[in-house]
């Protein structure tokens, strides 16, 4: 998985390519963790470019978002594949992880 950061109207943005799977979980943990350890209170994930999870992926991003959560933080998810989002959807991924679609200039998020 390619993991691209950047930070958008001062919100950090992880934009993933790939795979979000028991290949990728530690480089993708690693680095939302950074977030978290510096003080973030939020993090938007972007899915766009992710094509596969599997459930040590899911598990990953779950714990993720929990941490974050523990933390008073908040962690959201955007843009996802229409197969992602329809695995997510069937698993009540939503329920923890609230997922948008949003813009090219992450100004603009609506639900999915």
């Amino acid at each position: 998985m390619i993991i691209k950061e950047k930070t958008v109207n001062g919100l950090p943005i992880l934009c993933l390519n790939g795979k979000l799977d028991i290949f990728s979980k530690n480089n993708f943990r690693e680095t939302a963790e950074k977030y978290r350890e510096t003080g973030g209170k939020g993090l938007i994930l972007d899915f766009e470019g992710i094509t596969f999870v599997d459930s040590v992926g899911l598990g990953t991003l779950t714990l993720v978002v929990k941490t974050f959560q523990k933390l008073k933080g908040r962690v959201i998810l955007v843009n996802p594949q229409e197969q992602v989002k329809s695995m997510f959807v069937e698993m009540n991924v939503g329920k923890i992880i609230p997922m948008y679609k949003a813009d090219e200039s992450y100004s603009q998020f609506s639900a999915i």
